[in-house]
């Protein structure tokens, strides 16, 4: 039997996370570039603990679970951390196919990505990649959203499929603003950039240009993008063990009382599971364990 051929909608799915990965990949902190730093079992601890509370489970309760999630890491990462890493995802996911834990020797993040990609995707004409980094989260219909807008974005462009790279930007997301312990109750914030690097969706052939080496704010307007801004998509994480230099301005609307937001039970119940390791509102509705 002849496989069928793979369209631009019907495009494999790929997750891209990098967990404490020692080499160029777009992070802006001193700490990526110093083993010392990046690996001080402490800091290795809550980037641990928040990668175990937000983004593994919001992309276990994808309601569309057919995508592979790819957690790029440091060669030399201590073995025990390796081992949490490993234990945590086989613990979200059940099953040990729907993820690879890659440790990579320093060097520029995107040819491990290049190199995975190629062995496993093959001669397949398009590969849809998400960037979600270790302390991030994406709503439960990301992957069903990317599926639904890959088709739109085939219908409404013929060819594209020969034009890639292109891009779907999901520009609506939560900044969730962590105390600096965890009996400080966490805020919420509403923010919206056009090309932010949160849940970018890159389709191309998975041996061309990928997700880490590509500029988030440029490559969308060069190459070709379909901007999405009806739903509030990603949640944005931010601490005092931020990789990149982020933190709340007047662009943020704070979401008053967001403990009892049904939309943000539904769409992101990692923030309401009794494992979630800071203080929500006391008015929220909690024990939805994720």
């Amino acid at each position: 039997m002849t496989p069928e051929k793979t369209t631009l909608e019907t495009s494999p799915i790929i997750v891209v996370t990098r967990f404490s990965f020692l080499g160029r990949s777009g992070w802006k902190s001193d700490v990526s570039r110093d083993a010392a730093l990046l690996f001080e079992p402490e800091r290795l601890r809550q980037r641990l603990a928040l990668f175990s509370a937000i983004t593994l489970p919001s992309l276990a309760a994808q309601t569309d679970r057919d995508f592979h999630h790819f957690v790029l890491t440091a060669n030399d990462l201590p073995d025990w951390a390796k081992a949490e890493l490993n234990a945590a995802c086989m613990a979200a996911y059940g099953n040990a196919a729907q993820f690879t834990v890659h440790a990579f020797k320093p060097a520029p993040a995107r040819r491990p990505l290049r190199k995975f990609m190629v062995q496993r995707f093959g001669d397949t004409p398009s590969v849809a990649q998400i960037v979600l980094d270790d302390d991030d989260g994406l709503a439960t219909d990301f992957i069903a959203s990317v599926r639904r807008d890959l088709a739109a974005a085939a219908a409404a462009e013929p060819g594209l499929q020969d034009r890639l790279p292109y891009f779907l930007s999901y520009s609506r997301g939560y900044g969730l603003l962590l105390g600096t312990d965890a009996e400080t109750p966490a805020a919420l914030y509403r923010h919206r950039y056009p090309y932010i690097n949160c849940g970018l969706t890159l389709i191309g052939p998975p041996g061309g240009k990928n997700i880490l080496a590509i500029s988030h704010r440029s490559a969308p307007r060069k190459y070709g993008a379909r901007l999405m801004a009806d739903d509030t998509m990603f949640l944005r994480s931010v601490h005092d063990f931020n990789d990149s230099r982020v933190s709340p301005t007047e662009k943020w609307k704070l979401i008053e009382d967001w403990g009892r937001d049904p939309a943000l039970t539904e769409r992101f119940p990692c923030l309401f599971a009794d494992s979630f390791p800071w203080k929500i509102p006391a008015t929220a509705v909690v024990g939805n364990d994720a």
